[in-house]
Formats: structure tokens, sequence, C-alpha cells
């Protein structure tokens, strides 16, 4: 009898142990993501109590790391999704040096980010829908998504197209998950000027009118992937409050358009800031990613340039080039002052420019397509072969939409 009370303590003890190791599990496995958080990657008002809490703790800042080397299988191949667009399936079309350029993972300074899970990406956007906003990137960006979910489950198109400059979605039924992107070149409303042909002439651009090619639906969403940048190193007549601005990349512009020239960055800076107000009242979650660097060598799309290179480059090996670091400069400083305006919506930086400069290797090249084809943007180092480096985008991305 005199033991029975010891046993009673012992047994209180040993519970009371059980239920400290179950909180440490459940601490543990919470730090996995929480330690990579990061203010700069992931930003709400200032007077919220999840900002204050952040900034009490260290964090880590996934856009800075290396690539490092990985014998991991790829997460697809061609031969495992179907949704790769023709022109960039590197597999497809002979690229060489595949296997080496697929060996690679994204490693930040001081914390690892975790594999792909598709299954708990699809968990976490249950009944929900996700819209992509920008140019043929953004696309790209989408379908590297779409093949990493395709382990789990394949879309169905909804009112199918064929086409390339266009709006496509996409429905997960077993999930009830929507994804689309909408194509819009600068986020804001253009067109090709008078007399106009094709893409690589002139285009008007009006830098305060977010385009209504999503801006009119994107309220419908739950989440929205916004960037784009590179179509604004095209020959473009600006306007902004209903008057003519000046003119970027256009030969002779006081001649043609009796106006000045305009720096680029400012165009992309007064855009992005025109779809961030658009954004203002957006009910969901804001994923602002920045630009993400070509590489030609040699030349340009246009005359004659190539990307030739074979692996990636350490980052204290290379750095932005101008243009592209004038343009990063623009779209984080526009996410930071609409960010910290944001009542109802929260904002999220996906910075991957300086992961991206290293991966000169990334691109279709001149395997965009058969030698024999006749295309008129022959040599591709502007968009990415997937599967590629491409696919750690989406590896942030499930991050961030934990984090929060």
């Amino acid at each position: 009898m005199k033991m029975k009370p010891n046993n009673q303590i012992a047994r209180k003890a040993a519970s009371a142990s059980g239920l400290l190791l179950s909180l440490l599990i459940v601490v543990f496995t919470a730090s996995k993501y929480s330690l990579l958080s990061t203010e700069l990657f992931i930003y709400a008002p200032a007077s919220s109590a999840a900002a204050k809490a952040r900034s009490s703790r260290p964090a880590c800042d996934v856009a800075m790391g290396e690539w490092v080397a990985d014998s991991a299988e790829p997460y697809y191949t061609n031969a495992t999704c179907g949704l790769i667009h023709e022109r960039v399936d590197c597999m497809k079309h002979g690229k060489p040096g595949m296997e080496s350029i697929l060996g690679w993972r994204w490693q930040p300074h001081g914390c690892d980010l975790p594999r792909f899970d598709a299954a708990a990406f699809l968990r976490l956007v249950r009944g929900k829908s996700m819209a992509f906003v920008g140019d043929s990137v953004a696309r790209n960006h989408m379908q590297s998504l779409m093949c990493l979910l395709a382990k789990v489950e394949y879309p169905m198109e909804i009112e199918p197209r064929d086409c390339v400059h266009c709006t496509r979605k996409y429905h997960y039924r077993e999930h009830d998950f929507t994804v689309c992107v909408f194509w819009t070149p600068f986020l804001v409303r253009w067109n090709l000027t008078h007399g106009g042909q094709s893409f690589i002439d002139a285009h008007n651009v009006y830098l305060d009118e977010a385009d209504p090619e999503w801006s009119g639906d994107i309220a419908g969403y739950d989440y929205a992937v916004l960037s784009g940048a590179k179509w604004f190193t095209r020959p473009t007549v600006l306007y902004e409050g209903g008057r003519l601005l000046g003119c970027a990349n256009v030969d002779g512009c006081e001649a043609a358009h009796n106006a000045t020239d305009v720096a680029p960055d400012y165009a992309v800076r007064a855009s992005f800031r025109t779809a961030l107000r658009a954004l203002a009242g957006f009910r969901g979650r804001v994923v602002v990613r920045t630009v993400a660097p070509p590489h030609y060598e040699n030349g340009k799309w246009y005359d004659g340039g190539n990307c030739v290179r074979t692996r990636p480059v350490r980052s204290n090996e290379t750095s932005l080039p101008e243009t592209e670091a004038a343009f990063h400069a623009a779209q984080v400083e526009e996410f930071r002052t609409a960010a910290s305006a944001a009542s109802a919506a929260r904002f999220v930086l996906m910075d991957v420019s300086e992961m991206m400069q290293m991966r000169g290797d990334g691109h279709p090249g001149q395997y965009r397509h058969w030698p024999h084809e006749k295309v008129g943007f022959g040599i591709d180092c502007m968009h990415w072969c997937l599967p590629g480096p491409v696919d750690a985008w989406n590896e942030l991305l499930l991050h961030l939409l934990l984090s929060g």
C-alpha cells in the first residue's frame, strides 16, 4: 500500500515527460520551415504581431546561397510530364550535359531548403486557386509547378487553347485546385504602335493602367504570383496620366514621337507600382517574384547571342548585369512600399535574381527546336529548361506559403 503513491508519482512524471517530448517534436518539425523565414521574403505590416516576432529571432535569407552538387534524381523528366512546352523541352531537343545541369540544388547560407513535396503543396492549396501574372517566364514557372505536382495528380485544362501568348487555366479535380497564367508582358495596358506588325516592333505602354487581361479577374483567386520585367528591354512608347511620357529603347525617339528617352527601370518601377496598387485590396496572398536574368553572351537574342555554359558559377564569380540590377532594385523597392501599406493582403517577396544569375547553363539556348526548324526566336537564353534550375522556384514558393 505504501508503494501506491510512488507509482502514481512515477506515472505522472512519465506522462509529463511524454508530453514534453511531444511538444519538442512539434517544435522541431515546425522549425524546419520557420528557421528559414526572413523579413526580406515575408513581409507583413510592421504593426502585426507576426512581424514583431520575426524581427526578434535570427533568420536565414534563402535568397542568398550557392548551388551545390546533388545526386538526387530529378523530380520529373519529359517522359513523366507531358505539360512541358515544346520550346523549353531541352531533353527532347538533345541539349548536351542535361545530367550535369540537373545535378545541383539551391543551398541557402546557414540553412537548408527542403525538397519540394507535391502532396504537401496540394494539401495546402486544396479548394483554392493560384494565378501566375506575368510574361512567358511566368508560364515557364507555372509549368514547372504543374510538372512537380504531376507526381500526385495531373490537371485538366479548362477550355483548352492552342496558344502561347494567352491566358490558360488548369484544374486539379481531386484537390479542387485551380492554377492559371495570365499572360501580360508589361503588367499594365499595352498595344502595338501604329504600323507595328510584330512583337519586336515598338509598343505603346500605359504605365498607370493595370492590364485588364488580369486585373479584372484576379479578385477570384487565393494566391497571385506577380512577375515581369524582360519586355521593358524592348522598344516602348510610354504614357502616364493620359499623356505621352517618352520612349525607352527607341532609336530616334524625339524625331519620331516628339518625346525624350526614359530609363527602362523607371518603366519597370511604374508598372510594378500600378500592379501592386491594383492588388491592394486583394483578399489572398501576393507573391512578388523578382527578375530572372538572361544569359546571352557575344550578342543579344536578335543578333547571334548564345548561352553555352555547362555548369553553375559561384556567387563570388558573377553579379547582376546593370540592367537587371536596376530592374531588381525597382521591384524590391515597390514591393516594400506596397507591403508596408497593406492591410488585408499579405505580400511576400520571392527573390530569385542572385540565384538565377549563377545558372547560365539552365537555358534552352539553341535546343528549343530541331536544327532544321525555322523559328523567329532561334536561340533562347531567357526561358529555362524543364526540368531545370527553375524547379527551385517552387521549392521557394512552397517554403514561403508554409512560412506564413
